[in-house]
């Protein structure tokens, strides 16, 4: 039987299962040398003896079976919890314990729960601390501390982070009372701005009740962890002189320092200091830094990174072996066009890419700077930030060593680059035929991929497929871009020119774009529409999509008369069918293998489109497209009339090119995906892997020696891997931050105002409509007059787009959400930061998408 009571100097102390987070982490630093005061822990086997009870357990299981919004019910339940456990009694052989153990004294009483101070939360300020407590009263506070299991803030901190109940137990730290003359909190790392070489201390007279309560107001410090110096001491309000010396202040940030090298992590460090010595009472993860991404090699100097994520308007984590492969995808972009410097980065599941040497020249970091401007205007803001409050993150020593790019080091480093963009666009300009030609680049791409395609499926052995499928994959760069840049920037540089030359119709450019036969994804989203046209045929269909949660395929093959539409469906899929949402995320099922998300367009589009076919859609696009190239050459000077011609068939023309790689690109990642779940089947069978799904958590290198050898997996945790990836994925990522930690925020130069948030205008018009937070576009739908509201889009939401204006805290004018929603004549403000929380599902809105403002109406 475990033990009741275990000293903080035994070595079973250190196990978070008997002594929980905080008491384990108490008594590995006091066994390592920290100043850890005397004391002991009353281990999980009183919490498990106590909660022994059926009547307890019948709480605890109502409790885990609670509706999460029911609060008033869980409330209830969690008191009756803790007046059951209150009222137990405490063991005889614990009280001995404790009196041979414990000499008398004032103790702190303080809950230990087996997941507090854990990297995943570390339910600060949830469970029950008693300070002061004399030998005799011991038993009550003990108690206290473990019914705070169930306090209300305990409960609802658990059902926010999606941590089960059931598990859970709790421990309980008896430490004797430092007599404080001076106390406070000193977190390793600045727990506002993420950065690790900065330290800041909270401190107080005594114990720190007041600053506690909110009755005093504490000193604040910040501290340079390299040296030890001051930067900053701010005197609390309701005192004229500091509480701690510069001395102390160095010598709490080298204890807080060694504390985190201990655990692995920046920690927030309670102390105390009583004639001048310094004690450690606890310590606990600071569980909202985001990781600083790790780069190879690692470099000295200060770097500055921004999310891959952001950029592809998919800024959720990844699994290792995704991670793995795009961060060897750009490093073969950066070797294609002949940049030297590595730049990919990887932290909390995220790519990150090293923008360092193209922001230590003003002149390149301006021009860095206007493009985020476009494509994802916060970033360009937390850029703007980093360089006025932290210039020495950017500053790099003249000379050509320095790794700094100025003008011409620029241009001799990126010319491969330039001239791959640029070096075709005079053809493309003068090209007469601008649809003709964007019809045999299309079939280009189509058979360069069915090439590709072919040598992947010629491999037989799942190791083999897998390593052509990456190999694939990384030589796909030769023929996605290259035929790519020259139609593109001409159609761009023409709906510029457009703009200039009829400065007074410039909105009308943006209706040039609707109904573009040759964009992959309007066909796309057409036939989606021309999908529903077809349910609608079949009454027995149309009822079963539209009337409750959306049927699978199977539920409509038992329908009479589905045979139209499951045919109609099927030729979809095997077009689209390699297509999905967040798609770069090659872990995420295809169309092909999960057809809800098109299914739950499908239904929407029967509920909002009542009378309406596609092809009056496409008629209407196509009349306003018609309508705004009419009024650019009715606006012209009649000497320009003919060049505005020109530009708008140029515009038009090769606009449709813009979704044509990353098209390409969908089929290889959906063979690459089908590669290696084979691998994970194989592995699986050849118990290395538990389960297939698993392969996801391995790199590239494991999953091909595993394929040669099973052994060498043998030593991987799959199971940390799982946790860590689940962790990752409730992380927020910042678009930039740099090899300090230091997150810079983003200052927008129009800052918002109650009811006014400011993003950047993707698609002109102004629309009122209810907001719809979608956070599963699998099985969300979005109904007439609804705004969608979302964190990010990609290629998979775009169906959904047909039925709303859009809203999105990512994103930029060019990125593909802004580009869809400018083709379907959608109102669309992105890059609005928090617009998800902002932004209440239901709530009556305003989307200016010229302006980029959306304002809450009610």
């Amino acid at each position: 039987m475990p033990p009741l009571l275990l000293a903080l100097d035994a070595p079973l102390a250190t196990e978070p299962s008997l002594t929980g987070g905080k008491g384990a982490t108490l008594a590995r630093l006091r066994q390592r040398g920290f100043p850890v005061p005397d004391g002991a822990v009353v281990t999980t086997e009183l919490f498990d003896r106590v909660t022994d009870d059926p009547a307890i357990e019948r709480l605890r299981d109502r409790l885990e079976r609670a509706d999460e919004d029911d609060t008033p019910a869980r409330r209830a339940i969690a008191a009756d919890l803790r007046r059951a456990i209150r009222d137990r009694s405490v063991p005889a052989d614990l009280r001995d314990a404790l009196t041979a153990t414990l000499p008398d004294g004032p103790y702190a009483v303080r809950s230990s729960g087996t997941s507090e101070d854990s990297p995943d939360a570390s339910f600060a300020g949830q469970y029950e601390t008693t300070l002061g407590v004399a030998g005799g009263d011991l038993a009550g506070a003990i108690l206290a501390c473990l019914a705070s299991l169930f306090s209300d803030r305990a409960v609802a901190y658990r059902a926010r982070n999606d941590l089960a109940t059931a598990a859970l137990s709790m421990a309980v730290v008896v430490q004797r009372v430092v007599d404080a003359d001076v106390s406070g909190i000193c977190f390793s790392a600045d727990p506002l701005t993420g950065t690790r070489s900065v330290s800041v201390i909270d401190a107080g007279r005594g114990l720190g009740e007041a600053q506690v309560s909110g009755t005093a107001t504490a000193d604040t410090l910040r501290v340079d962890r390299t040296d030890g110096s001051v930067l900053a001491y701010h005197v609390g309000a309701d005192r004229t002189d500091p509480v701690l010396t510069d001395r102390d202040a160095t010598a709490l940030v080298r204890i807080a320092a060694r504390i985190e090298d201990t655990l692995g992590r920046p920690q927030d460090v309670e102390w105390a200091i009583a004639d001048g010595e310094i004690a450690v009472l606890q310590a606990r993860p600071i569980t909202a830094l985001y990781p600083v991404p790790e780069r190879e090699p690692p470099g000295g100097d200060v770097r500055v990174y921004y999310s891959f994520g952001h950029r592809q308007g998919m800024p959720e984590a990844m699994p290792p072996l995704v991670l793995d492969i795009w961060e060897t995808e750009v490093e073969f972009v950066r070797e294609h066009f002949g940049l030297a410097e590595r730049f990919g980065a990887t932290a909390g599941g995220r790519l990150y890419i090293d923008l360092t040497a193209y922001l230590t020249s003003p002149w390149v970091r301006d021009r860095l700077v206007r493009n985020l401007d476009i494509v994802d205007r916060p970033a360009a803001n937390a850029l703007r930030t980093l360089s006025e409050d932290h210039p020495e993150a950017i500053a790099s020593p003249a000379g050509p060593g320095s790794g700094g790019l100025g003008p011409l080091r620029t241009l001799r480093s990126t010319w491969p680059l330039l001239r791959a963009m640029v070096g075709s666009i005079p053809g493309s300009m003068l090209d007469s035929t601008p649809a003709a030609t964007l019809d045999g680049i299309r079939r280009q791409y189509t058979d360069a991929g069915d090439a590709a395609i072919e040598r992947i499926d010629a491999a037989e052995a799942p190791a083999e497929r897998f390593t052509t499928a990456g190999r694939e994959l990384e030589s796909a760069i030769d023929w996605l871009l290259d035929p790519f840049y020259g139609p593109l920037l001409s159609a761009m540089l023409a709906g510029a020119a457009l703009r200039r030359l009829v400065p007074e119709e410039a909105d009308s450019v943006d209706a040039l774009a609707l109904g573009i036969e040759g964009d992959v994804v309007y066909r796309m989203t057409r036939q989606l529409g021309e999908l529903a046209d077809v349910a609608r045929e079949s009454p027995a269909v149309a009822t079963a999509l539209t009337d409750g949660d959306t049927p699978s395929r199977a539920d409509l093959a038992a329908l009479d008369g589905s045979e139209a539409f499951l045919d109609a469906f099927d030729g979809f899929l095997s077009t689209y069918g390699f297509r999905a949402i967040g798609e770069i995320d090659v872990s995420r099922p295809r169309y092909r293998e999960d057809p809800t998300p098109l299914l739950t367009v499908v239904a929407s589009t029967l509920e909002t489109r009542a009378g309406t076919t596609q092809n009056d859609i496409d008629v209407a696009l196509r009349a306003r497209a018609g309508a705004a190239e009419t009024r650019l050459i009715r606006a012209a000077p009649a000497p320009v009339a003919p060049l505005v011609r020109r530009l708008i068939r140029t515009h038009r023309g090769y606009l449709g090119i813009r979704e044509l790689p990353k098209f390409a690109l969908a089929r290889l990642l959906a063979e690459l995906r089908e590669a290696a779940l084979a691998a994970g089947d194989e592995l699986t069978g050849r118990g290395a892997l538990p389960d297939a799904g698993d392969v996801w958590l391995l790199t590239v290198a494991e999953v091909t020696q595993g394929l040669s050898d099973p052994r060498t997996l043998s030593g991987i945790d799959i199971a940390g891997r799982r946790r860590e990836f689940e962790r990752d994925r409730r992380l927020t990522p910042p678009r930039i931050i740099t090899s300090t930690g230091y997150v810079p925020p983003q200052r927008d130069s129009e800052p918002a105002a109650d009811r006014r948030l400011h993003g950047t205008g993707a698609a002109p018009g102004v629309v009122e409509g209810t907001a719809t937070v979608v956070t599963d576009p699998r099985t969300q739908r979005v109904g007439r007059g609804d705004v969608l509201v979302a964190a990010y889009t990609d290629p998979g939401w775009t169906p959904l787009f047909v039925n709303a204006a859009v809203v999105t805290e990512v994103g930029g004018r060019l990125t593909h959400g802004s580009l869809v929603a400018r083709e379907y004549g959608i109102p669309a403000v992105v890059a609005v930061d928090g617009a998800t929380e902002a932004l209440a599902e239901g709530s009556r809105v305003r989307v200016d998408g010229t302006n980029g403002v959306v304002e809450i109406l009610e």
